[in-house]
């Protein structure tokens, strides 16, 4: 009787040490996958240890875990009342329209005369957002930021591809070390952020001109506006430091050299669109 009783016992306990945890490995597979994280847990229980992001969309691993970023430059899709936008009221019937959303494939005309706010909701409209300042320069790291000598195969920087913009994905030497296309040249992408007289986050940003300096977040903390610096790939800083202005990165089809890895137009508004400027979306 007491070998029984005892095996009762430890059979009792063996169970609610396993549903201990499996309660344990749920949330903390939960956890970690709002963040991303290779856990072995988060591998087991959500069965995504090589691809944590949709198709359309690449991997980029930071500090905080890591998260995805668009593939390509926004496109409108096929759905949508306008292809291809030229003007912010297009734009706007896009968003109003339920069946309208953006899209991340190659061979399409990037989505321009879109606000930086208007970005915002059409990547919410996909389930997803802008990427941030610090999170488009992870994302961009690697991309070839060539100075002269462009080719069709190259970033499109200086009409080097065959229409301005270009369709997504045409330079197939413009990739980032994790598979993001066409972040330098094309269309300027807007990003996530503001400045607020010529202030970002607590610090002053340098006056217009060639980029001398960057912080750790690729944005310029040194300028001249005579000297180009090859160490920073010629790339150029536009800034205007009065007002709020929203923030764009990389340069579009036509700045030459100026365009790249750290170039930054911190002139317009948030609610600006032009024929220059797209974006792309994060989650």
């Amino acid at each position: 009787m007491m070998k029984k009783y005892l095996a009762k016992i430890f059979k009792s306990l063996g169970i609610s040490i396993v549903a201990v945890i499996l309660v344990t490995i749920g949330i903390n597979a939960s956890d970690h996958y709002n963040n991303l994280s290779e856990s072995i847990v988060g591998k087991l229980i959500l069965d995504e240890p090589k691809n944590f992001c949709p198709d359309d969309m690449v991997f980029i691993l930071s500090d905080n875990g890591g998260f995805c970023i668009d593939k390509y430059e926004v496109s409108a899709d096929p759905k949508c009342p306008y292809l291809n936008p030229d003007n912010q009221t297009m734009t706007k019937k896009n968003l109003d329209d339920p069946n309208c959303y953006p899209v991340s494939i190659a061979g399409a005309v990037p989505w321009r005369n879109i606000s930086q706010i208007q970005a915002m909701t059409a990547c919410a409209k996909a389930g997803k957002r802008l990427p941030t300042n610090e999170e488009w320069f992870l994302a961009a790291l690697g991309t070839p930021d060539l100075h002269e000598g462009w080719s069709i195969n190259d970033c499109h920087v200086a009409s080097n591809w065959k229409t301005q913009p270009g369709l997504t994905g045409t330079g197939i030497k413009c990739v980032s070390s994790a598979g993001a296309y066409d972040m330098i040249g094309n269309v300027w992408e807007w990003v996530k952020g503001e400045i607020k007289d010529g202030v970002y986050k607590g610090n002053t940003l340098p006056s217009s001109g060639y980029i001398q300096a960057v912080d750790i977040n690729g944005l310029p903390i040194e300028s001249d506006d005579i000297n180009p610096n090859l160490n920073y790939n010629e790339d150029y800083l536009w800034l205007k430091n009065k007002g709020i202005r929203g923030i764009s990165r990389g340069g579009y089809w036509n700045n030459k050299s100026d365009a790249g890895l750290f170039s930054v137009y911190l002139v317009s508004r948030s609610s600006f669109s032009g024929a220059g400027v797209g974006f792309r979306c994060a989650k």
